[in-house]
């Protein structure tokens, strides 16, 4: 009957209009990311277009993203194999290879190390050797941030002392403590700041001297993963990579599809206002994600030699008792999987997109 006919040419044009290239969506394989954050996070955007613009599903792939307390717990979860992947910093899987963690970052996702000093854009604060005599507030003794702020202070010759930081927790917290003059500067992450810059604080930045340009998250993968789902794990990060050149093309779209995953996200009286709200951030966050992409650049590629600099950064400051063998825990060997696409295709799609 030409009814069932036109029934059937409908379904199979939907499949396709999703970029299941005809596929069932049966076929699609599970694949489970752990997001290294206990709530939807805008640092997460290149999953969230990979999910929305059909990138996964050109991969045969299904993507849950779930979420944990923080880069520690993902990286657990995804060792012990409770997750194909984890999108994550990469100190606990530097930190946790001498308690058993086994597996590694195949891909970088940043171009900067996410841990600096903050001070109000007035203070007499202007170099690292300012900061001697002066107190740094920090969430928590036990952020990853920590050993960055120290590091920053040995590199202008400034031994931090006991009471150099102060745990003074995030957001309010740590601009009432900044404000009272409790402590003069912040020792935070770039997320953070952020969102103290949306709303509506000033900063002035202090970056570490040989680091600030180490992209210190990446795609952590457990060595179990890598040797049994190498074509999963592939596809993942090749739609990665495409979902955040498409991003940096049509940052509207982009941001579109964040308030999808968080409404709440949207906050503006009209929708001029929203977009001007949403990319303050969302820009700031598309910059340090640049990394180059096919035809001209490799996207995800690792530093060794920074990453390996990095790491005794941690050993010096005592984090870690020795830093592990840097091939134990890095793998260049899906970067040109991950970079087997056509740029300018992903550029076209994402400027064409509705």
């Amino acid at each position: 009957m030409w009814w069932r006919r036109l029934r059937v040419l409908a379904a199979a044009g939907v499949f396709l209009g999703m970029g299941l290239s005809g596929a069932a969506a049966d076929e699609l394989k599970k694949y489970v990311v752990q997001g290294g954050a206990p709530v939807p996070y805008i640092a997460f955007f290149s999953i969230y277009v990979a999910q929305q613009t059909g990138f996964f599903k050109d991969e045969g792939l299904d993507v849950e993203l779930r979420y944990a307390s923080g880069a520690a717990q993902a990286t657990q979860i995804a060792a012990a194999g409770q997750a194909d992947s984890a999108s994550v910093t990469i100190e606990p899987l530097i930190a946790g290879y001498e308690k058993g963690i086994r597996g590694k970052i195949i891909a970088r996702t940043n171009n900067h190390l996410i841990y600096y000093i903050a001070v109000p854009p007035d203070s007499p604060i202007k170099t690292a050797a300012d900061l001697k005599g002066k107190k740094i507030g920090v969430a928590n003794f036990g952020s990853s941030a920590v050993p960055v702020v120290r590091s920053i202070l040995r590199s202008a010759g400034i031994e931090p002392t006991a009471d150099t930081l102060l745990p003074v927790g995030v957001m309010d917290q740590a601009m009432a403590a900044l404000t009272s003059n409790k402590v003069q500067a912040l020792g935070l992450y770039d997320g953070m700041y952020y969102g103290l810059e949306r709303a509506g604080y000033h900063f002035r930045y202090i970056y570490h001297p040989t680091l600030a340009e180490f992209g210190n998250s990446g795609i952590f993968v457990s060595d179990a993963n890598i040797a049994a789902k190498r074509k999963e794990v592939c596809g993942f990060g090749r739609a990665y990579a495409k979902a955040t050149l498409f991003a940096l093309t049509n940052p509207d779209a982009a941001l579109r599809m964040w308030w999808k995953v968080s409404p709440s996200a949207r906050r503006g009286a009209t929708d001029e206002e929203a977009v001007k709200n949403g990319m303050s951030e969302l820009t700031q966050i598309l910059k340090i994600s640049d990394l180059g992409f096919p035809p001209k650049a490799k996207y995800g590629m690792i530093d060794k030699k920074k990453f390996s600099e990095y790491m005794s950064l941690l050993e010096q400051d005592g984090q870690i008792a020795k830093a592990p063998p840097i091939d134990a825990i890095t793998t260049d060997s899906f970067t040109d999987c991950i970079n087997d696409f056509d740029g300018d295709k992903v550029r076209k799609i994402a400027r064409d997109w509705k």
